[in-house]
């Protein structure tokens, strides 16, 4: 196919899409990864037609390969654009068994894409379990998770040939209060773009005299970029309520309190102690795993959610932190004691829209969780899951890490480098919950089983989780760093045996 006649124009990356150029390191790639599997055969041409009108022809960025410029990027025409070698054809090996897809999708999670080509591929593999499996690999440069996740889902058709759309929101949301949330985001967004500035040029200068006088300055620019960020929601409060009048004053500076408190209090933990693990605290390698298990009814977790007043997304966070309990006590590797362990999650910025841009990029924020570990029953796990995630939903910690992120991004790439490595180091990985259709979907006519997909892990982070919902089942998949953890079917039959307790 000629890229000539759909690609859109050379364009500068944007740093916050460049940034995850900066951070790829063989050991762990920015690469999104998704598994999609169908109940019978896809057709290969049906398939690359579905590709071709959906994907190449809506978003450009597809059809472009990220050229370095110093230490910039733009997305520039690849003039040789050739579908063949992006979506690709083969045949899975015999057995065609789960297991043997899970080793391919895990020789794929550490194989670098082509940076002379557009940064992605499919492998279309034919012959799995009756029917077809796909597996999606795209850089993280085009897009964050969230939207790529869209993406996936606009390659999909309603199995009954009705209009449908996956929910509202894709992997988490943002602040609640949304009287005084575009205010907030708003004066804070436009005083870390100004600080950011001032923050890059600052250890420029520093770096002149000495190098360790860089990574002197960038702390304190990213402890005032969050002192910033909590003055503008401060800000943003006290404007929204005058503006409604004397009577609402009250009320809504009680509510700003808590949740610019909240807001602090989600920082000052990402600015605070790393979170080790003493089990998973190898060097990471190369080599990568991938596992998945049984899917669990969407309606059992429903009800254990409305049982307990909690919502499905904590049960299934308590049912991984569980699982992860279970899996340290295997290893002899459990703490006395209740303890945590912080792992960093996407949410997403905006809400969920049918109309992505056609430039994709990235517009998320990673905020980090503290979850409960230790020999505590699911109802003590659960509660604690609750709490810490209503805290972070009444804050605006994704807006504050939001503005990090564009301060690493915009710093010279040593130093960004070394500020995302030392942010990584606060979590033990990455947890991702992405609700997906609540109807069945064909893929190229053909009736999609199930889906599960993975975020990359950066620095030394050796496990990376995902949560995905489709069709009323959900299902948990663990994609491992295979030198540190070796044996994800553990962690997904530690999963399994905590639901069957509870469920």
């Amino acid at each position: 196919m000629a890229a000539r006649n759909l690609a859109g124009p050379h364009r500068r990356m944007p740093a916050q899409d460049g940034l995850w150029l900066h951070l790829d390191r063989p050991e762990n790639l920015m690469v999104v990864t998704s598994v999609l599997w169908t109940r019978t055969p896809v057709d290969p041409a049906r398939l690359r037609s579905v590709v071709s009108d959906r994907l190449l022809a809506r978003y450009p960025v597809y059809l472009q390969k990220a050229v370095r410029h110093g230490s910039d990027f733009s997305w520039e025409t690849d003039r040789g654009f050739d579908l063949a070698q992006h979506l690709v054809v083969l045949d899975l090996p015999a057995p065609g068994t789960r297991a043997v897809l899970e080793e391919f999708v895990a020789a794929r999670r550490g194989e670098p894409l082509d940076p002379n080509r557009p940064l992605w591929m499919i492998d279309l593999l034919q012959g799995y379990d009756g029917g077809s499996a796909l597996v999606v690999r795209t850089h993280h440069s085009l897009a964050d998770g969230i939207r790529l996740t869209q993406v996936l889902f606009s390659l999909l058709d309603p199995a009954d040939g009705e209009e449908t759309s996956p929910p509202a929101k894709v992997g988490g949301a943002g602040p609640h209060r949304d009287a005084v949330a575009q205010p907030v985001v708003r004066l804070a967004a436009e005083a870390l773009r100004a600080l950011g500035g001032a923050g890059a040029k600052a250890q420029r200068q520093a770096a002149r005299v000495h190098p360790l006088l860089e990574t002197a300055v960038a702390l304190p620019v990213l402890g005032a970029t969050a002192a910033v960020g909590v003055t503008g929601a401060v800000a943003g409060f006290v404007s929204s309520a005058l503006s409604a009048g004397p009577r609402h004053v009250v009320d809504t500076v009680a509510g700003a309190a808590t949740t610019v408190w909240h807001s602090a209090t989600g920082v000052g933990e990402l600015m605070g102690r790393s979170s080790a693990t003493g089990l998973w605290d190898g060097e990471v390698g190369v080599e990568k795993t991938a596992a998945w298990g049984d899917p669990v009814p969407l309606a059992d977790l429903a009800r254990i959610g409305h049982d307990t007043g909690t919502t499905v997304n904590d049960v299934c966070t308590a049912l991984v932190a569980g699982a992860l309990d279970r899996y340290f006590a295997a290893h002899a590797a459990a703490r006395p004691g209740p303890s945590d362990l912080g792992w960093l999650i996407p949410v997403s910025l905006s809400s969920f829209d049918d109309e992505l841009p056609a430039t994709l990029g990235n517009h998320f924020s990673l905020v980090l969780a503290q979850l409960p570990l230790g020999r505590r029953s699911f109802a003590e796990r659960l509660a604690a899951v609750h709490r810490r995630i209503a805290r972070i939903r009444d804050s605006y910690e994704p807006v504050l890490t939001f503005g990090m992120q564009y301060v690493i991004a915009r710093s010279p790439a040593p130093l960004g480098l070394a500020l995302s490595r030392y942010f990584a180091g606060k979590a033990v990985g990455v947890l991702t919950n992405v609700p997906g259709p609540r109807a069945p979907m064909t893929l190229a006519g053909a009736p999609v089983e199930g889906i599960v997909g993975w975020a990359p892990c950066s620095g030394h982070q050796a496990i990376t989780i995902c949560v995905f919902s489709y069709a009323g089942q959900v299902r948990f998949g663990f994609g491992t760093d295979r030198s540190v953890i070796p044996d994800p079917g553990e962690l997904v039959a530690g999963l399994a045996a905590e639901f069957a307790a509870v469920g």
